[in-house]
């Protein structure tokens, strides 16, 4: 803009440079002018920091994940490759599991084996066993209806003709192993009639638990074989080959949620409020000059956290901003952040050139009148892209303001607007 008198010269003597009169009432001395406008200003802390993964706050798992294989094992196939989306759970890794899956089959056929030996222990004798039973008992009592018959003539004949008493005495033993036999066949259907026990249907179930269990651990074994990603996200680096060695010490996979990032700053801890959590952070994507009118190229994220301890020599403690789901950055990028550590919205504001401080120290603007500017004392605040927050009775937003040649100008004068 074109300005006639020098900002810092003196009025009397820009008058006597230009053969005005000294009387600032009959002087026009050139301005040029600005409105007062509301505005929402802000106040910031600047710093920088590189683009990482969020660690894992309360319930909320980290952001990135170096993956390895949770078992020793020999790499089958790669299921993945870098650049690729996947979700939790996606495979990224099969190891050879050849010997896995046998001990699966093995282990079925032992649950298969438990539980038809326990569902025949319940469901009790089928008719065919019970009938094989009472022939058996039938047959036993034949048995010992015969022994009771050879035995009576035994002591029949020893008593009438002298026969000997060894004669007697096999004919008895006869006979009682016949009535043992009996008492054995009946037991068994007392047995098949009364079904299992308590004890036998326990030791059934243990044997049938003891099998699933061992199933389960086979299946288990079997499924640490297949290498999966423990989150949403975008496969960062693969670091195997089919055919390698891999165990729980090697990083095969590093998987990342680039919508879950955020920026390490380190600000002064003095300028950082006690309720700093939740603030509001601007944050430059590229080049390094904040854009004065539009938000090209930033975006915003917020305070999620601080550091509890801060850098003796520096006097800084960092702070973690989270960046937004689409804030469309890579880990490892750096970027400049700007914290917001106030916002006044809808206040009053006029041209920072505008502001100036008389001869006491005090902030002051000239009101402009028709061709009369005036200086009204004012109170200052937020400054941001040319314009100072100004609190003072009366004032309103469109009022005219001097800017240029505000400066050095008189308590009342006579001006002249230069456009």
């Amino acid at each position: 803009d074109f300005i006639v008198a020098h900002p810092s010269a003196d009025p009397q003597e820009v008058a006597v440079a230009t053969d005005e009169d000294p009387d600032n009432s009959k002087n026009e001395i050139p301005v040029h002018t600005g409105r007062l406008v509301k505005a929402t200003l802000h106040e910031y802390m600047e710093g920088g920091g590189t683009v990482a993964p969020r660690p894992q706050r309360g319930k909320e798992m980290a952001a990135s994940a170096a993956i390895a294989a949770p078992v020793a094992g020999v790499v089958r196939e790669v299921l993945c490759q870098t650049g690729q989306a996947v979700k939790a759970g996606d495979p990224l890794l099969q190891l050879d599991d050849r010997v896995a899956k046998a001990a699966v089959l093995q282990a079925q056929a032992g649950v298969a084996d438990a539980t038809a030996a326990e569902a025949a222990l319940k469901a009790g004798p089928r008719p065919a066993q019970v009938q094989i039973a009472q022939v058996a008992i039938e047959k036993s009592q034949g048995a010992v209806a015969a022994a009771q018959r050879a035995y009576e003539r035994a002591k029949q004949l020893a008593a009438e003709t002298g026969a000997s008493a060894k004669s007697v005495e096999q004919a008895a033993t006869d006979l009682a192993a016949a009535q043992n036999d009996l008492q054995a066949n009946q037991r068994q259907m007392d047995l098949l009639k009364s079904g299992p026990t308590a004890q036998e249907l326990a030791q059934a179930e243990a044997k049938r638990v003891a099998a699933e269990a061992a199933l389960s651990s086979a299946r288990v074994q079997e499924e640490m074989l297949t290498v999966r990603s423990p989150l949403d996200g975008t496969v960062m680096s693969v670091a195997v080959n089919p055919g390698e060695a891999v165990d729980p010490t090697k990083v095969v996979v590093q998987v990342i949620a680039l919508d879950r990032l955020m920026v390490d700053v380190d600000v002064p801890a003095n300028e950082l409020g006690a309720e700093a959590l939740g603030l509001k952070a601007q944050v430059l994507l590229s080049g390094t000059q904040w854009p004065e009118e539009s938000e090209e190229g930033v975006v915003i994220g917020k305070v999620a956290g601080v550091s509890p301890q801060g850098d003796a020599k520096t006097g800084a403690v960092q702070v973690e901003v989270d960046l937004p789901a689409d804030a469309k950055v890579r880990p490892g990028m750096w970027v400049r952040v700007r914290i917001v550590t106030a916002e006044h919205d809808d206040v009053l504001a006029a041209p920072e050139n505008a502001v100036v401080q008389d001869e006491n120290g005090d902030w002051v603007i000239a009101t402009l009148e028709g061709d009369q500017a005036t200086h009204k004392s004012v109170k200052v605040g937020l400054r941001e892209k040319g314009l100072v927050e100004i609190t003072a009775d009366g004032l309103k937003e469109g009022e005219t303001v001097v800017t240029a040649g505000a400066y050095g100008l008189p308590q009342a004068t006579r001006v002249k607007v230069v456009d």
